[in-house]
């Protein structure tokens, strides 16, 4: 009976050394830096959009998705820059969004409106 308690204390011993007071808080996750969307140089096959880097305080990986008019043109980019067909704009206001994302949850986006005429 006394190898019990003393087993049963040894484990109650370890168990309450291993707790830690970070255990019960969840690290919380910054959103990766504004940064700034440009229109570049429109080309034979399409418009050029150019973007300064977004950095993450938590040093994850920014990648970027890049939509035009609400739709996902592509995701998980890693460059700063991309061309847009000509074929996918609409005649009239077209919205580009650039998101930035750190892959666990936080974002930053930035958009520009640019107007083609046909």
């Amino acid at each position: 009976m006394k190898k019990i308690k003393t087993l049963m204390l040894l484990c109650l011993t370890v168990l309450l050394f291993n707790c830690n007071a970070d255990d019960d808080q969840a690290q919380e996750n910054n959103n990766p830096s504004a940064f700034t969307l440009t229109e570049g140089v429109a080309t034979t096959d399409g418009i050029t959009f150019n973007w300064t880097a977004s950095l993450d305080a938590d040093n994850q990986d920014v990648t970027y998705a890049i939509y035009l008019n609400g739709d996902l043109i592509i995701e998980d980019l890693n460059t700063l820059s991309y061309i847009i067909e000509y074929n996918l704009f609409v005649d009239g206001e077209n919205t580009i969004l650039v998101v930035a994302s750190d892959g666990v949850g936080g974002t930053s986006e930035q958009q520009i409106v640019v107007n083609l005429l046909s």
